[in-house]
């Protein structure tokens, strides 16, 4: 018996990408052609009528005592809040956030839902809609009427829990700042705390921020020189660059009817190095200097979108062996000359969208290594792919090269041609002969399509992020770029800046008294407007822990500049990610930030409202709850699951269960895979809740955009209105008078 197939199977692409506008629109056109003689009764004496069902719903819920819930929410948010751990202060007032916006957004749902889901079944069943069905009044307006009132009830609860935030948030702010300003004046603050807590004190501990997130974090061997176009990387394993493509597998198909990357890849990389310690400037004419074994012809430079004719091109002056094939004279002379590498070496890998490793590109026997050529110079490396490997290549990779030598400082040059790294896919005739190889374009530049993406530079990733090593000198450098920046001088004419990140330490043999001696960071700021590098700011971050520091605002003017973090404790190991270092632009006032949380709030109660109406007007009450709690929460269960929905997931299935029958695995693929697919078709047509982000802003101390007030809003109007059609709809062909 044939499986049925999923109905979103069955819709065309474009409808089923776009499925909730459509069914939006079908209910809104449906429930107008349906309600139009009642649509027209909603005039001026309609709305009173929808005015005056919304009182009696209001005033009925406030005789139920729902208010008294609200008593115990805060008396619940004060024991908590007295019960926590905070870090200090501003994690305190942010705990405190967020405990209060938790059992306020809790308590609204909650409320909502019973209210709205057994009014009007308890209605039908004790008659008293059978009085207001027998007036001049449309079942429309009912919907609309208990819809309003208990968006009423909500609000009133929004307003109270709110009022309450305010004052409670206040007094425990005011006290921790009276305690700060008493600490600092003893002297007993811990040196790595003194910048923090005077931030604390001029800024407030209550207030709402406008964070900027740099453009890209950058982690480099040495500070890169403005007029050189060469960028090192630090070596034993600690530093690298990824260059990354965008792979169709049909690039990689070597032949018509192969399997693409059955054949494998070919990269080239032109890497250099100098000794560590060693500053010599770079040469004038850069020229690649081959060492490894010359397996393929020199490539076109690759573009941004190469043709096949022109990716890659053969000269004629020497027979073409192929990318993985050696003439005989090459082969001899790398025989003649095996020997252990005495140069430093290079590893390559391929990483995934993610930058997680696919697999590990291996030098072209016979050799062992890549090894690089003489130092100063730029050196041509090749490297092979194997075919599982290259099989599993689609959409966005990278290609990743580390250094390897501890003694040496790696570089690249961006003025180079072609690109610092270059993927090329072989290709076969007709008749097997080997042709040319296709180079894969790799991502093109954003600032200019033109050229390619530049290389990204990255140390070894460690617990907190990327590891900024410490030490006196010859220590990486990371580097956060900032263009176009929002700069707004605070008092004393500086500009504040947030720093969290986390710190790890190996040295306890060299540093005995670490226990005492906090890590130091070196911050400087390069304008590149003005070209002028600030005074060097000493800052000590804690562990997971934000810091703030402020800097000149001269020294930021024209908003391009780069933030230059170097760590000077021996031993230590700062991790950083590209949100660890944010500027604040701008502030506003708590209140007005409380506001817009709420209002937030307020729209997915109304949500909520339209949700519970709709269900209670065919079911009972109970099972109008669960239907509710299921609607408003499959969406964001769906998203939960993730991979688990993806295509491909029932093969995974019969995998892992190791079914060895052909017809049972059939049965099970189809079956999980429709269910996955169903999963996918019914979470487009229900409500996403994540939409409603009232807490994550406003805990953290940053400003609610005003788009996510929007977004909320689109949310609770396109499914809200629909919804509302449909009840009434429902009620208006349900039996409910005598």
């Amino acid at each position: 018996m044939p499986s049925i197939l999923p109905l979103a199977a069955l819709l065309p692409d474009a409808v089923n990408r776009h499925l909730g506008w459509w069914l939006f629109g079908i209910i809104l056109v449906a429930g107008v052609a349906v309600g139009l003689k009642d649509i027209a009764r909603l005039n001026l004496h309609g709305l009173r009528r929808v005015r005056a069902i919304s009182s009696v719903s209001f005033r009925e819920s406030i005789r139920r005592r729902v208010l008294w819930i609200t008593p115990l929410a805060i008396l619940g948010v004060i024991v908590v809040s007295q019960l926590q751990r905070p870090l200090d202060e501003q994690d305190a007032v942010r705990q405190t956030i967020k405990f209060c916006l938790f059992a306020t957004g809790l308590i609204v749902a909650v409320t909502t839902i019973i209210l709205a889901c057994t009014n009007l079944p308890r209605e039908i069943e004790n008659r008293v809609i059978y009085t207001v069905v027998t007036k001049p009044t449309t079942r429309l307006e009912i919907v609309l009427g208990k819809v309003l009132g208990f968006a009423k009830i909500s609000l009133l609860i929004l307003l109270i829990m709110g009022a309450f935030t305010w004052a409670y948030l206040g007094l425990r702010a005011s006290a921790m700042q009276r305690d700060i300003a008493q600490r600092l004046q003893s002297g007993v603050v811990p040196a790595s705390s003194v910048a923090t807590l005077k931030y604390y004190q001029d800024a407030g501990l209550l207030s709402a921020k406008t964070l900027e997130t740099a453009d890209g974090l950058q982690m480099f061997a040495r500070l890169p020189d403005g007029a050189s176009p060469r960028r090192y990387f630090p070596g034993g394993g600690e530093g690298s660059f990824l260059v990354p493509f965008t792979v169709d597998p049909e690039q990689l198909r070597p032949s018509a009817g192969a399997e693409p990357g059955e054949s494998g890849l070919l990269i080239q990389a032109y890497i250099g190095y100098v000794r560590t310690g060693a500053v010599t400037p770079p040469p004038a004419s850069a020229e690649p200097a081959s060492t490894a074994p010359a397996t393929a012809p020199a490539t076109a430079p690759a573009t941004s979108n190469p043709t096949a004719a022109q990716a890659t091109t053969a000269p004629t002056s020497k027979p073409y062996y192929g990318p993985f094939i050696m003439s005989p004279e090459e082969r001899q002379k790398v025989m003649a000359g095996n020997r252990p590498a005495q140069r430093p070496t290079v590893s390559i890998e391929v990483d995934d969208a993610n930058q997680n490793t696919i697999g590990q590109a291996v030098p072209i026997p016979p050799l062992k290594t890549i090894e690089l050529g003489p130092p100063d110079t730029i050196t041509e490396v090749r490297a092979i792919v194997d075919p599982k490997v290259a099989k599993q290549l689609k959409g966005r990779v990278y290609i990743r090269v580390i250094g390897q030598d501890p003694a040496a400082n790696y570089f690249v040059d961006l003025a180079q041609t072609p690109a610092p790294a270059n993927l090329l896919a072989p290709k076969l005739g007709e008749g097997g002969q080997a042709l040319p190889p296709l180079a894969v374009p790799p991502l093109p530049d954003p600032s200019d399509e033109s050229k390619p993406h530049p290389p990204s530079f990255q140390t070894r990733a460690g617990t907190f992020g990327q590891q900024l090593r410490g030490g006196p000198k010859d220590t990486p450098v990371g580097i956060y770029s900032f263009r176009d920046a929002d700069i707004r001088a605070g008092s004393g004419g500086t500009v504040p800046f947030e720093l969290k990140s986390g710190i790890e330490r190996s040295g306890a043999d060299e540093r005995p008294d670490e226990a005492v001696d906090p890590t130091q960071v070196a911050v400087r700021v390069h304008n590149r407007t003005t070209g002028q590098t600030s005074d060097e700011i000493i800052v000590r971050p804690e562990s997971n822990r934000t810091i703030f520091f402020t800097v000149p605002a001269e020294a930021l003017s024209g908003g391009n500049f780069d933030v230059l973090l170097r760590c000077l404790t021996l031993g230590d190991f700062v991790g950083l990610q590209n949100r660890s270092l944010v500027l604040v632009t701008s502030r506003q006032s708590f209140a007005w930030n409380l506001t817009k949380s709420l209002l937030i709030l307020w729209l997915m109660a109304i949500l909520v409202t339209t949700v519970a109406i709709f269900t209670s007007t065919f079911l009972s009450w109970p099972i109008a709850v669960v239907l509710t709690l299921v609607i408003l929460l499959g969406h964001w269960g769906v998203q939960q699951l993730g991979d688990a929905t993806a295509p491909g997931v029932g093969a995974q299935v019969v995998t892992d269960f190791g079914l060895k029958n052909p017809a049972k695995a059939e049965a099970v693929r189809r079956t999980v895979e429709n269910l996955s697919s169903f999963l996918n078709f019914i979470s487009t047509i229900l409500p996403d809740i994540s939409k409603y982000p009232a807490v994550e802003d406003i805990e953290r101390g940053v400003a609610v955009p005003m788009v996510k007030l929007r977004d909320a809003a689109a949310v609770t109007l396109g499914f809200g209105l629909p919804l509302v059609l449909l009840a009434y709809v429902f009620l208006k062909n349900k039996e409910v008078a005598p």
